[in-house]
């Protein structure tokens, strides 16, 4: 990419000029790179284009600043986009239709662009969804622990999460595949190079049924670090994490870390004292990053707090589909989580303040939200 091109112009505002300015960012920044989506939000993308390759410093920090430039000096931006269309994957950007909009929730290290390959709807597939991840070097108990709890969610129409590698992540997929269930498998490098390569059949069955995303573009082989930043991707995708086995020292529980501090329901399952792939969860549980899951209606609780039926002719209570959405954001009073404001809950809600304000007046008089003095507010189970 040069300095003349579209995509370096601060004053263009083609809006496909600037979608495809936003997908080169994405594919040469660091994933999370600190307060490039927020450069993006207070400027533009071709603005932010433009300085980058230009090598002057832009006017919030940028660490890497200076590689970026030079990675967009050397993208060819036209080639990619080809190999997505010949290869069937998309790109979502924030404001699709599609967009997850949970990713939001991850601040100044919201991802600028998702790649997706499958036939699922991010954002709809989400809306009751787990995250269901865990050792790689799993124990039987943990297999068939995963591998029962996400067919029974994925048969209620909860969408399984999780990120594709060896051990309970795969158990997990299979386990919503078995009865064709929604799964989305979030990886760490790019869809035409999928890590690792022994699950290619299972990978080939989520694209069929599912979806594959990834923060990193075609192309981009697996790196270890990018294995932890892609956690932070599951976490805030979910409506939920559950912890199946995890070591003392692994990015299971990272992923655990990352739910909690979005305020997400955060769950452990509790194993033999005597096993290393307990030793995480429990931990998780004893720090209070993890409620204990002792069965699935613990799992079930979590991700419905008030029991929300997967459409309205299910539903047994007089709960609307909007008072739902917005119970869905709260945090619970056991979580030890903070509330959140009027204003959060609107981001997080997709909802306008003011239907907010009613919708929360409504939940205070069915008892199902409280306000405290702070005017933050929790779900009340």
């Amino acid at each position: 990419m040069k300095a003349t091109s579209p995509e370096a112009d601060p004053e263009c505002d083609d809006e496909r000029i600037t979608r495809r300015a936003q997908i080169a960012l994405a594919a040469t920044c660091e994933p999370g790179e600190p307060g490039l989506a927020d450069l993006i939000d207070v400027s533009s993308p071709t603005s932010v284009v433009a300085t980058l390759l230009s090598g002057r410093p832009p006017h919030m920090r940028i660490p890497r600043a200076r590689a970026i430039g030079a990675r967009l000096a050397d993208l060819d931006l036209d080639a990619l986009l080809d190999r997505a269309q010949t290869l069937g994957i998309d790109v979502l950007l924030p404001g699709d239709s599609t967009w997850p909009v949970r990713m939001q929730d991850l601040g100044p290290r919201r991802p600028l662009a998702l790649w997706s390959w499958g036939q699922a709807n991010a954002r709809l597939a989400s809306v009751r969804s787990i995250a269901m991840v865990g050792a790689r070097a799993c124990t039987r108990y943990g297999d068939h622990v995963a591998r029962d709890w996400a067919a029974q969610l994925a048969h209620d129409r909860v969408a399984v999460i999780s990120g594709g590698a060896y051990g309970i992540d795969a158990s997990a997929h299979r386990g919503a595949l078995a009865v064709d269930g929604i799964t989305i498998c979030i990886v760490a490098g790019g869809l035409d190079v999928l890590y690792p390569r022994g699950h290619e059949g299972l990978f080939a069955d989520i694209v069929d049924r599912g979806l594959i995303l990834s923060e990193a573009p075609l192309g981009e082989a697996v790196r270890r670090r990018r294995f932890l930043t892609r956690n932070r991707l599951i976490a805030a995708l979910a409506s939920a994490t559950c912890v199946v086995e995890a070591a003392h020292r692994s990015g299971s529980v990272s992923t655990a870390y990352h739910a909690r501090d979005m305020n997400r329901p955060v769950l452990a399952v509790p194993g033999p004292v005597t096993s290393e792939t307990s030793r995480g969860t429990h931990r998780l549980i004893h720090d209070q990053v993890a409620t204990l899951a002792a069965d699935i209606d613990d799992v079930r609780l979590a991700i419905d707090p008030i029991g929300v039926a997967p459409s309205e002719h299910d539903a047994k209570d007089d709960v609307s589909t909007q008072l739902r959405e917005v119970l869905d954001v709260l945090p619970t009073d056991r979580s030890h989580h903070r509330g959140v404001t009027k204003e959060e809950i609107a981001v997080r809600s997709g909802h306008r303040l003011g239907i907010v304000t009613e919708l929360l007046a409504s939940a205070v008089e069915k008892g199902l939200a409280h306000e405290d003095h702070e005017g933050l507010w929790t779900f009340q189970d």
